[in-house]
């Protein structure tokens, strides 16, 4: 039972911005329908930031704290995240039955990870990769991240037509995220590594829309597995200690 819960642990880290492996872009499922109006990445990014709250609520947020719980067979795999962009740090920490199972640490310009107790500091690259997860809302920093965005019409997502924007990382790495043509939200994120992981349950908090429930669905999992966030707390004041 183990490996799949490390696997698991490993591809929500991966999900949340962690190593993955060439995005095989023939992979992508062509888009059932093609929008007949040129859409301009740049729109669904700020129609996404309108629909979570708008730019002036979402720029507030320069922290958080997040727990979320899954019942994986009847484990309970337990990931906490601690964000901080205004000093550039970024803490995970997986753990299954209570006992730390993964940590990742970024921060002072470097970060490290840790699995099964062996510690590894990450390459530079890694680091890059990961960047992004210092931001409660990466989105408007996609740009200045070094991400470059394109759009390949719309296709159905849990029964909903999604814009599909496929984001290239600096290296190459490719990761597919699907909007709400309606409402605006983000409904699902696409990689090798991670599989598909689906937003949903979006809540309102502190005035603006955050998903309580994340679904990870991969080949290295048997079933799609359900996280739930018992708590959240934006802006919330750090120590150095938090991520040590």
């Amino acid at each position: 039972m183990k490996k799949p819960i490390f696997l698991l642990a490993a591809a929500l880290l991966i999900g949340s911005g962690a190593k993955a492996e060439p995005f095989n872009e023939k992979e992508i499922v062509q888009p059932s329908v093609i929008m007949l109006a040129e859409l301009d990445p740049d729109e669904v990014i700020a129609k996404y930031i309108q629909a979570v709250g708008g730019m002036d609520k979402i720029s507030k947020v320069k922290s958080a704290y997040v727990l979320t719980e899954a019942d994986f067979q009847g484990t309970m795999i337990e990931t906490t995240v601690k964000s901080d962009s205004e000093n550039g740090r970024l803490k995970q920490e997986t753990k299954v039955m209570g006992q730390v199972q993964q940590r990742m640490i970024l921060k002072d310009g470097k970060g490290f990870a840790e699995m099964g107790g062996q510690k590894q500091e990450l390459p530079d690259e890694m680091f890059e990769l990961s960047k992004s997860q210092m931001y409660v809302f990466p989105e408007p920093h996609y740009k200045a991240l070094g991400l470059s965005m394109e759009l390949r019409g719309t296709e159905k997502v849990e029964g909903e037509e999604a814009n599909v924007l496929v984001l290239t990382l600096s290296n190459g790495m490719k990761t597919v995220e699907y909007y709400s043509v309606s409402s605006g939200l983000k409904l699902k994120s696409s990689s090798d590594a991670a599989g598909d992981i689906i937003y949903s349950d979006y809540k309102d908090v502190e005035g603006v829309l955050y998903p309580h429930t994340i679904t990870v669905v991969s080949p290295m999992l048997p079933f799609p597995l359900e996280s739930k966030i018992k708590s959240i707390e934006f802006n919330k004041v750090f120590s150095d200690a938090d991520f040590n």
